[in-house]
C-alpha cells in the first residue's frame, strides 16, 4: 500500500511541478541536454557498439519452470 501511495505521489510531483515552476524546468531540461551532447562527444568515435546480451531462452524456460512447480505444489498442497 505504502509503494502504491508512493507511487501516485512521485508522479503527480513529476507532473505538477513543471507547469508550477516552468522556467527551472526549462533550464533543467536544457542542461540535461548539454549534458547529454557533452557525454557523446566525449566517446571514442570508433565505431564500436556496446552488444546486449539478453538470454530470452533462458527465461523462458525458468518462466515456464516455475509456474510448474508453482502448479504443482499448488495441486498436491490441497
Amino acid at each position: 500500500m505504502v509503494s502504491l501511495v508512493a507511487s501516485v505521489v512521485l508522479t503527480l510531483l513529476l507532473n505538477v511541478l513543471p507547469r508550477l515552476f516552468p522556467k527551472t524546468a526549462r533550464k533543467t531540461e536544457q542542461a540535461v541536454h548539454q549534458r547529454m551532447e557533452e557525454a557523446f562527444e566525449q566517446q571514442p568515435h570508433d565505431g564500436a557498439r556496446v552488444k546486449v546480451f539478453f538470454p530470452w531462452k533462458a527465461m523462458l524456460a525458468i518462466s515456464v519452470g516455475l509456474t510448474v512447480v508453482v502448479n504443482l505444489v499448488s495441486y498436491f498442497a490441497t
